[in-house]
């Protein structure tokens, strides 16, 4: 090689180095103080009793140590409440009813995208189940405080970012309930407004963002 590229090869090296450093050998995350055993055991009015889900089945589902799953109830209507964090974001949005729910059996309709008055930004998956029974499952995917309708575009525009960026996780939420409201109650039924109700709880928690090698958490 001409002595004359040493310095452009160098640079390249040098740039491409940063981000194995980052990535590889250190495993920088962001850590935002957000902690979703802080959604409370009462939302809108239902009150909760933890799920029987293993202490094992967040880690090996979804790489995460950071998640919760509650029954919530009122008035003889259930509503199973799922909230995840994970760094590595496609087991969130990847068919995430396939772990969530494959538990209750349920086989869905293709996914829709809802959403709903006075909360636009927010755009919600929709799923309702063909079998056994017809239960609605819906979930929101946020990423920081941002809410993700297209999480593999999502993902692509960020990658360039993540490149010398510590990882950053994304959270999970995602509510089942039997009774299956239909479309045009949806907006008011007690499954929406629980939903909504765990959203503003989590994203109400503070915290300043700070960078952590991933062995240290």
């Amino acid at each position: 090689m001409s002595p004359r590229y040493a310095v452009a090869v160098c640079v390249l090296a040098l740039i491409s180095l940063v981000p194995t450093i980052i990535h590889s050998y250190v495993g920088v995350v962001i850590v935002d103080g957000r902690h979703t055993a802080t959604v409370p055991q009462a939302l809108d009015g239902y009150t909760s009793t933890p799920s029987k889900r293993s202490a094992t089945w967040g880690k090996r589902r979804f790489d995460s140590d950071d998640w919760m799953e509650r029954n919530y109830s009122k008035d003889g209507d259930d509503v199973i409440v799922s909230v995840i964090r994970s760094y590595d974001l496609k087991t969130l949005y990847h068919h995430p009813e396939l772990a969530v729910a494959y538990r209750e059996g349920h086989t869905y309709q293709p996914e829709r995208t809802r959403r709903f008055p006075g909360r636009g930004h927010v755009p919600v998956h929709l799923l309702r189940a063909v079998e056994p029974d017809p239960a609605v499952a819906m979930y929101v995917l946020q990423y920081e405080d941002t809410f993700v309708e297209r999480p593999v575009l999502f993902q692509l525009r960020t990658s360039g970012e993540l490149l010398f960026t510590g990882r950053k996780a994304m959270t999970l939420f995602f509510v089942q309930d039997a009774s299956a409201p239909a479309d045009s109650t949806l907006a008011t039924a007690g499954v929406t407004r629980v939903l909504f109700a765990a959203i503003d709880a989590f994203t109400a928690q503070g915290g300043r963002p700070v960078a952590r090698a991933s062995g240290s958490l």
